[in-house]
């Protein structure tokens, strides 16, 4: 089976924003001042069978049009079809900074305990730190 994964790039006040998805949802968002190389690196880690297409697909056009919104004030979340890649863990952790309502912030402490791994603050703030889809999973 053929699988295609897109990106694009967008400017934005911190500087070029480097997105990815496949059809089924965004799986990357990152700033970039190596010319997108994280994410290159990221996508041939994670998914090496893909196919990078640098073009628009539906889910990086909207991504594009929330981010710019955000940017400017105008909008207060983003909301997009997310694929989240990485350890179940992880996974965990990036659903639980989901439910964090605007304006608001949580401890990594409180994070843990959120998701039944109250002694796991560490490994929630290295979680954070390897979150491909900082924007959307703030």
């Amino acid at each position: 089976m053929f699988m295609i994964c897109y990106w694009s790039k967008i400017d934005s006040p911190i500087g070029k924003i480097y997105l990815a998805a496949t059809d089924g949802g965004l799986v990357y968002s990152a700033a970039s001042k190596s010319g997108g190389e994280e994410m290159f690196n990221w996508l041939g880690k994670y998914l090496p069978d893909y196919t990078l297409v640098e073009e628009e697909n539906s889910i990086l056009t909207e991504a594009g049009v929330q981010l710019r919104d955000y940017f400017n004030g105008s909008r207060k979340g983003l909301d997009l079809p997310l694929i989240l890649i990485g350890t179940s863990f992880r996974k965990k952790v990036w659903e639980a900074l989901l439910t964090i309502p605007y304006g608001e912030t949580r401890s990594y402490g409180q994070i843990a305990a959120q998701i039944g791994k109250p002694k796991a603050s560490r490994a929630v703030g290295q979680a954070n730190h390897h979150n491909p889809i900082s924007y959307f999973v703030p």
